[in-house]
């Protein structure tokens, strides 16, 4: 009886190291851009600015003129247009509340010259009643197309940290003291 269980206890754990070493190694991804800011607003407040187009847009600090849902059924589609004229067709093919974590690929058709594939990703975490938020971004293509793209998102980012910040601070006018 002894042998057995040994011959069982010896075949599980060969079984186990044939699996164990099967298994790739998780490779680190590399972030083309990565923009950080601690906004002095709660975390599921901050969820809904992100959540929500028409807080998105006031967050942008002007950058975005408007955002117009094309297709509500996931992956979400939607048209970002700048202030500046220039547009993008994005898809939102993660958004995880839980997680407070949202992924967004460019369309392929919207694509710019010289661009293979853009994708950025947006992570909130709290950090004790303030949002910490993370813009990270992959672009991959030739190497001026890929330098102006992430130069883009890396003011796009910029213009949402500011914009974010600013809806924090409230004015309060000065009481008049005789």
């Amino acid at each position: 009886m002894k042998k057995i269980v040994l011959a069982l206890i010896l075949l599980t754990s060969l079984s186990a190291i044939k699996a164990h070493a099967q298994m790739e190694t998780a490779q680190k991804i590399k972030w083309d851009i990565e923009k950080s800011a601690d906004i002095n607003m709660p975390l599921e407040m901050t969820w809904e600015v992100f959540s929500n187009n028409d807080l998105l847009k006031k967050a942008s600090n002007g950058y975005v003129s408007t955002i117009e849902v094309l297709d509500a059924n996931p992956p979400v589609s939607r048209k970002i247009v700048f202030s500046n004229g220039g547009s993008r067709v994005e898809n939102i093919t993660q958004n995880e509340p839980h997680n407070k974590l949202m992924a967004i690929d460019f369309a392929d058709a919207n694509l710019p010259k010289g661009i293979k594939s853009a994708e950025f990703a947006i992570f909130l975490k709290d950090k004790g009643g303030k949002t910490n938020v993370t813009w990270r971004g992959m672009v991959k293509g030739d190497t001026e197309a890929k330098k102006a793209l992430v130069t883009q998102l890396t003011a796009e980012f910029d213009s949402y940290a500011t914009g974010l910040d600013k809806m924090t601070k409230k004015s309060i006018p000065a009481a008049k003291m005789n």
